[in-house]
């Protein structure tokens, strides 16, 4: 299948995430021609039609004859098949931001017209699921016993509140610290390997760094230091995070709790999925066909 000139680009890195999903075709084609007693010709019209599920993508019921390979697997786990057999399913999830949001529907209408190599979806989600999954995909990717996990938790901050195709060239250079400034036009500015951002994107960045660390072994800490919560919400009431970000209360709790829901608030509103399966479509025919000639 000859592949059309279509490219996430348009979309900042930050905002995609791609996983890709295995399957089995040796499981697949079983399934139907041994347990369901189907011609082959019928097995492959309705394998043509398969689409994994999102549940299958992110990992929370992935099953037969679907499964992750990391590369090393060399043989089916679920029917021992050659390698030969495996095909891959590509999915890229999109969680939505105002600031590109013209470049997604563009490229969203192209994607709709190669309709038998992409299926589309957008989930419902509601704004605090966004960001609790976004949260552990990025506890997941944390090395916590690393010198720099702080700056790179950051980093990953700034580019979910602020997402631009900048960031490619801004990390192939490289960001040394992440520096609170009051003169910054904009969220953020980056200059001489350091990135200055405003006091309700520092706070915001505090904030993460603390909820991620929190259930680690570094309980609480931040660029700040470790910190209580009663001296976390000082820390950041002195460096004006809570008059930026409109939060006029005097209980440490509540203030607490007013400055997540605004970090929700200010995130992807919905998130949309493109499954590529053009992979997936070239092996099953190329399956399809040499079971034909047997």
């Amino acid at each position: 299948m000859k592949k059309s000139e279509i490219s996430f680009a348009v979309i900042p890195a930050s905002a995609v995430s791609e996983t890709r999903l295995t399957i089995c075709l040796k499981c697949a084609f079983d399934f139907f021609t041994k347990q369901l007693q189907l011609a082959p010709r019928t097995a492959y019209t309705e394998l043509r039609k398969h689409v994994p599920e999102e549940s299958d993508f992110t990992g929370a019921s992935t099953a037969r004859p679907h499964f992750f390979d990391d590369g090393t697997t060399t043989h089916c786990p679920y029917c021992n098949g050659a390698k030969r057999w495996f095909a891959v399913y590509t999915a890229h999830r999109v969680d939505a931001h105002p600031s590109f949001e013209k470049e997604r529907k563009k490229l969203w209408a192209a994607l709709k017209k190669e309709s038998d190599r992409f299926t589309l979806w957008q989930p419902e989600r509601p704004q605090m699921q966004i960001f609790s999954e976004w949260l552990d995909r990025l506890k997941r990717a944390t090395d916590f016993d690393s010198n720099q996990w702080l700056l790179g938790v950051a980093i990953e901050t700034i580019k979910r509140a602020a997402p631009s195709n900048d960031w490619n060239d801004i990390l192939q250079t490289g960001v040394e610290r992440v520096q609170l400034s009051r003169q910054v036009e904009g969220d953020w500015h980056y200059e001489n390997r350091w990135l200055y951002v405003t006091p309700a994107l520092y706070g915001d960045v505090l904030m993460i760094q603390h909820l991620l660390s929190r259930s680690q072994q570094h309980g609480g800490r931040t660029f700040e230091g470790r910190l209580t919560l009663q001296e976390f919400m000082k820390r950041l009431r002195r460096i004006g995070y809570f008059e930026a970000r409109q939060i006029a209360g005097d209980d440490a709790f509540e203030d607490f709790e007013l400055a997540i829901q605004r970090i929700v608030d200010s995130g992807p509103a919905a998130v949309y999925y493109a499954v590529d399966r053009s992979n997936y479509l070239e092996k099953l025919k190329s399956v399809y066909e040499k079971k034909r000639e047997k």
